[in-house]
């Protein structure tokens, strides 16, 4: 399973800034609610959210993230609740905000995937709740091609390669510790292409902020 066995290591590939931004822009549309967190990895978000007072679940398909993302809320000292979720099975209740960040919906390799990972966040929306997300940009990913780098962790060293698959806008990533090996898929789409699936289950962009190697799109449900 993706990270299963490099959970602990998991914060040092992550750019922490981004949930700075994630905050910022949440803020802006909701101040308060019921919150899921989709693919929560370590926690990160999940424990600044439950900081800002919002009653928040996270989920993620991993169960060692998941004893991870705990142990860091209790050092946190915020109450989180936990369960393993895939993100293409349905969510069971209403949500006032949906996260999915880090690129969550790269490790979907199916344009289908990705549509009914909308779709299953669309039935969970009433019309003043808020889903943000963020995606690869695909020259971003282009440019990951060959990509190594040997990563110093207390137990050894973590070598870290990536290269282009012989699908567009799609890269292979392979980490080893020792003789401990993981390889995960990503791949992504153009904006156009996003935007036309949200569109296609009930979802409307209402900003979008770009950075160089991925965009963050902020959505809510359309009226029907």
């Amino acid at each position: 399973m993706i990270y299963d066995k490099l959970s602990k290591y998991y914060d040092q590939f992550l750019d922490l800034e981004l949930y700075d931004e994630y905050l910022k822009l949440i803020k802006k549309y909701i101040g308060k609610g019921n919150v899921i967190d989709l693919g929560t990895g370590t926690g990160i978000l999940a424990i600044m959210l439950a900081k800002e007072n919002f009653f928040v679940t996270a989920t993620d398909i991993s169960t060692r993230m998941l004893e991870t993302a705990y142990n860091n809320a209790l050092l946190e000292n915020v109450n989180i609740r936990y369960y393993i979720h895939d993100i293409l099975e349905p969510l069971n209740q209403p949500y006032d905000l949906i996260v999915m960040s880090s690129d969550v919906i790269n490790y979907l390799d199916k344009e289908s995937d990705v549509k009914r990972a909308f779709r299953n966040v669309s039935n969970c929306m009433s019309a003043k709740s808020i889903f943000i997300f963020d995606f690869l940009r695909p020259k971003y990913l282009e440019s990951l091609n060959n990509y190594a780098e040997d990563i110093e962790v207390d137990n050894g060293i973590i070598k870290w390669n990536i290269v282009k698959t012989d699908t567009e806008n799609q890269v292979k990533h392979t980490l080893s510790i020792g003789n401990e090996i993981e390889t995960h898929i990503q791949t992504t789409y153009e904006l156009k292409k996003y935007k036309e699936l949200l569109n296609a289950e009930n979802l409307k962009v209402l900003k979008s902020k770009v950075f160089d190697e991925r965009i963050i799109l902020i959505c809510g449900r359309k009226s029907i």
